[in-house]
C-alpha cells in the first residue's frame, strides 16, 4: 500500500526527501482527515513522552479549526513520523499563541511589539509554526530533524506573508536555525511548558533566510522545490497566498 492511498484525500504538495527517503505531506485537516489524524497520534505520543502533552491542546487542535494547513512526513511504510502544523496568516497580533506562553511574564511584552511590527508592514505579514515533532524511535531522525526545519521554506510558498514565528526550547534552536532561523534578541526566554525547558522565539524571515541558512541545505532544498512545484495543486497555492 502506498503513502497516498493509506491516506486518502487532496494534498496541496509533497516530495520526497533525499537523505531520509520520506515523504513530506502538506494538507489541511478537511482535506486529509485520516492523515491529520496521523499527524496528530503521533504528536500525542511524541508530547506525551517527555511529559509535556497538554502544550498539544488536543482536543481543541484536532478540530482542524486553528490550522491552516500541516506538513506530515510518512516513512517508506507509510508511517507518520515526524510532522509540524502552520495557523494564521494572523489578522490581529491576539490571534498569535506564542503570547499565551509568556503571559504574565518578563518578555510579553517585547514579543507582542515584535509580532505587531512585523503583522503590520507594508511587505510583512505573520505565521506561526505549532507542534512540531520527530519521532526518537525513527531510523532516520538524524536526517528528519533538519528537514522538518527546511519545510518553512516551502510553507512560504503556500502562504504570502514574509515573516514565520515558532517557539522553541533553546536546547534545540541550532537544528531551526540551519534554515535561517534568528533567535529574538529582546524577548526574555521564559520556562514553558515546565522549568525544565528554556524556551525562546525564532522568526524566520521570507527575504533573508536562505542567506543565513546553512549551506548543506541548499542542495536538498533545491530538489524539494522542484518536486514541491510540480506537485502543487496552483488554484489552492493561491488561495492560501492570498488568505
Amino acid at each position: 500500500m502506498t503513502t497516498l492511498s493509506k491516506y486518502p484525500g487532496r494534498l496541496l504538495g509533497s516530495y520526497r526527501e533525499a537523505i531520509s527517503g520520506c515523504q513530506f505531506l502538506y494538507a489541511r485537516p478537511a482535506d486529509a482527515p485520516e492523515l491529520w489524524d496521523a499527524y496528530l497520534h503521533g504528536a500525542r505520543q511524541n508530547y506525551r513522552r517527555f511529559g509535556v502533552e497538554q502544550v498539544l491542546e488536543y482536543e481543541t487542535t484536532r478540530t482542524g479549526q486553528s490550522t491552516t494547513f500541516f506538513v506530515a512526513v510518512a516513512d517508506h511504510r507509510g508511517r507518520v513520523v515526524a510532522g509540524v502544523r502552520v495557523q494564521g496568516p494572523y489578522r490581529s497580533v491576539d490571534q498569535a499563541h506564542a503570547l499565551a506562553e509568556w503571559a504574565g511574564r518578563p518578555g510579553s511584552v517585547a514579543l507582542r511589539r515584535e509580532i505587531a511590527a512585523r503583522a503590520d508592514a507594508p511587505d510583512g505579514g505573520v505565521i506561526e509554526l505549532k507542534t512540531g515533532w520527530v519521532d526518537s524511535d525513527a531510523p532516520a531522525r538524524r536526517a528528519l530533524t533538519p528537514a522538518l526545519a527546511r519545510t518553512a521554506f516551502h510553507i512560504f510558498r503556500l502562504v504570502g506573508v514574509r515573516y514565520a514565528l515558532c517557539t522553541v526550547a533553546d536546547h534545540a534552536v541550532r537544528r531551526w536555525q540551519s534554515s535561517g532561523a534568528q533567535v529574538s534578541a529582546d524577548v526574555t526566554p521564559v520556562a514553558y511548558p515546565d522549568p525544565r525547558y528554556r524556551t525562546v522565539p525564532i522568526w524566520w524571515d521570507r527575504e533573508t533566510m536562505l542567506e543565513k541558512s546553512d549551506a548543506a541545505h541548499l542542495l536538498l532544498l533545491a530538489d524539494e522545490q522542484d518536486q514541491f512545484e510540480r506537485s502543487l495543486s496552483v488554484d489552492v497555492s493561491g488561495a492560501l497566498a492570498a488568505a
